[in-house]
């Protein structure tokens, strides 16, 4: 009777199992490429990871209560046979649980193999882990947190309620609205962020950057121009090479000590009438009237001599004063604006 009880269960585990992990395999040719097209759905997890030797990784939130895929492995062979054979050679798995697994790894075949995901996650999922070897990645529409990197492709996160962690060998990273902190670098595309809840920290290696709102800000590039708006906490902003442009904010959180800097390059501060700051501006080869200000007799400026280019520097305190703003260029000019005047 008890073995008859055992079997009846294993039958019944089995099926919940088919039930839980459905695919579909489809092969077909397009161009030079064959694609081995894998489609299916499991159960819902608190977080997904995405690990990949190489290929593009997209994610997008919506409302079900599933997961569900569609996975393309890629080859370039010139017939059927040839390309399993090299589609052989991707290993290929899913793990559901409470933390879901996709996993995808070439042993490196002659003819480029590359696995691209397309993911679709509830909404509220906890956390998004993205790990590619060299494609795009891309995350919609995700209450939690998304932490994501590839070896050189492009990074476009949006909509994404948590913290955001993202890194690429080189490429370009577009970041929308963010609901927590952003921790982004690459190694010479350009960054952009509109919107962050939390804390902002971002740097290139060569690539420009362009961040929306933000509290504390920290950004760094080897050499493109920084601009930067809605400032509400402090601000740190380097370039080696490259213009900043700089807008400060009134608003919850205490504006803290903060610097900008440029080696080659100007300076442009925009400050909100009532926001209490102290200013130090300095320019290490200037021409002419290189230091400019809206706030008249309230910033002061004193030049080394009066004759051809030389050391420049001015400080002041607008709106009663309070923490202090560091400004330095070593070649180009520094102009402090009210805001309003953009």
């Amino acid at each position: 009777m008890n073995k008859h009880f055992q079997l009846a269960t294993l039958i019944s585990a089995a099926s919940l199992a088919a039930v839980a992990q459905t695919s579909d395999t489809h092969l077909y040719r397009s161009g030079n490429e064959w694609i081995q097209e894998v489609k299916g759905s499991i159960p819902a997890a608190n977080s997904v990871k995405v690990i990949s030797s190489g290929g593009a990784v997209r994610v997008q939130g919506a409302q079900q209560n599933s997961i569900v895929y569609t996975v393309r492995e890629r080859v370039r062979a010139g017939s059927e046979e040839a390309a399993r054979r090299e589609l052989s050679r991707i290993k290929f798995s899913v793990s559901p649980g409470e933390v879901a697994v996709f996993r995808a790894e070439s042993e490196g075949g002659r003819n480029h193999a590359s696995v691209d995901f397309d993911i679709q996650v509830p909404a509220q999922t906890g956390l998004v882990g993205l790990k590619s070897g060299g494609g795009a990645i891309a995350v919609m529409g995700i209450s939690g947190k998304v932490d994501a990197a590839t070896g050189g492709g492009s990074v476009n996160l949006d909509q994404i309620g948590g913290t955001v962690t993202a890194a690429s060998g080189g490429g370009s990273i577009e970041i929308g609205k963010v609901g927590g902190d952003v921790d982004v670098s690459t190694g010479g595309g350009s960054i952009h962020i509109d919107s962050a809840g939390g804390h902002i920290s971002a740097s290139s290696g060569g690539g420009s950057l362009r961040i929306g709102s933000g509290k504390a800000m920290r950004l760094e590039t080897g050499g493109g121009g920084i601009r930067v708006g809605s400032i509400v906490g402090g601000l740190h902003a380097e370039t080696g090479s490259g213009p900043i442009t700089a807008t400060l904010a009134r608003g919850g959180q205490a504006f803290t000590e903060s610097r900008l800097e440029t080696s080659v390059g100007d300076i442009v501060v925009f400050v909100p009438d009532g926001l209490g700051i102290t200013i130090r501006a300095s320019i290490d080869s200037a021409r002419g009237d290189a230091i400019r200000s809206d706030f008249g007799n309230n910033i002061t400026v004193h030049r080394s001599n009066t004759w051809g280019p030389g050391e420049v520097y001015a400080e002041g305190s607008l709106n009663g004063g309070g923490p202090l703003l560091r400004v330095h260029t070593s070649t180009g000019t520094i102009s402090i604006k009210r805001k309003g005047k953009e």
